[in-house]
């Protein structure tokens, strides 16, 4: 029954933001059939190679269409774990904002359960918008470039988008149990997020910062590395998973033993 109340309450969110992913992976594919290397001429005249470090475009070969998918790759990163941290952040401070709360945890059902369910769908919610999307990459190289498809590199993309925006929801979800407003919540979460995507501008651009690294999800997976080594960082990819499990442990236990009356700060 809970798992259905969310699916209701979140499924216009998953539609827009698998929508609008798949749709500009398909466009930015279709790019490559029209502009080709005329991008990479572009890019080296607009942007210095810092900043196209910075986005994860340095590097990439133009002249194939994989190397498109490598430029969308940053972005719908970027959209996904924007869209993860909302959902993860308003998972529970929801029922707080919108009186709920008392009831819900009034049923006949363990708190620790509930609190469960709701992230389960949250899981759900992060694995089905990853392989929507990757799906929409596959069919889109299938349709308008023809050939040999690169599963691997683009099953890897998915993965990066999993574990980089788990991470990234995680700790929305943590900071969330903090706040009983869902607005302050979402609030935070998201300026954690845009606030974590420009240190990885910045790190990528200054060499001396580079010790900082592991602090930034988006520089942990960069579309060009994926492409060109066909592999993701397994260290990078263990902090993911351990920030993971540690953030959605620590909020579940907040949650669990707080009182409903008052749940958190009213920030």
């Amino acid at each position: 029954m809970l798992f259905k109340r969310e699916i209701k309450r979140n499924y216009k969110s998953f539609l827009t933001v698998t929508l609008i992913c798949a749709f500009f992976q398909v466009y930015i594919i279709s790019m490559s059939q029209t502009f080709g290397a005329d991008v990479k001429q572009i890019l080296d005249m607009k942007m210095p190679p810092e900043f196209q470090k910075a986005v994860g475009m340095a590097g990439l070969n133009l002249n194939d269409p994989l190397g498109f998918t490598g430029i969308g790759f940053s972005y719908v990163y970027l959209f996904l774990s924007i869209a993860f941290a909302s959902v993860f952040a308003l998972i529970v401070s929801k029922e707080f904002s919108e009186k709920t709360a008392e009831y819900l945890f009034s049923l006949p059902v363990k708190r620790v359960k509930l609190i469960r369910i709701k992230l389960f769908f949250g899981l759900t919610y992060i694995f089905a918008a990853a392989l929507f999307i990757f799906l929409a990459t596959i069919i889109g190289m299938a349709t308008i470039i023809g050939g040999e498809i690169p599963w691997l590199t683009i099953s890897l993309m998915m993965l990066a988008w999993i574990l980089g925006g788990l991470a990234l929801g995680s700790f929305a979800f943590l900071l969330s149990s903090f706040f009983s407003r869902s607005l302050t919540s979402s609030a935070v979460s998201m300026g954690v997020v845009m606030g974590l995507y420009l240190l990885q501008v910045v790190i990528s651009m200054n060499k001396e910062l580079d010790f900082l690294k592991y602090i930034s999800p988006f520089d942990w997976y960069k579309g060009s590395d994926i492409i060109r080594s066909e592999e993701i960082s397994i260290v990078y990819s263990l902090i993911a998973v351990g920030i993971s499990a540690a953030c959605l442990y620590l909020g579940v236990r907040r949650l669990s033993l707080i009182h409903i009356s008052e749940p958190t700060r009213h920030g």
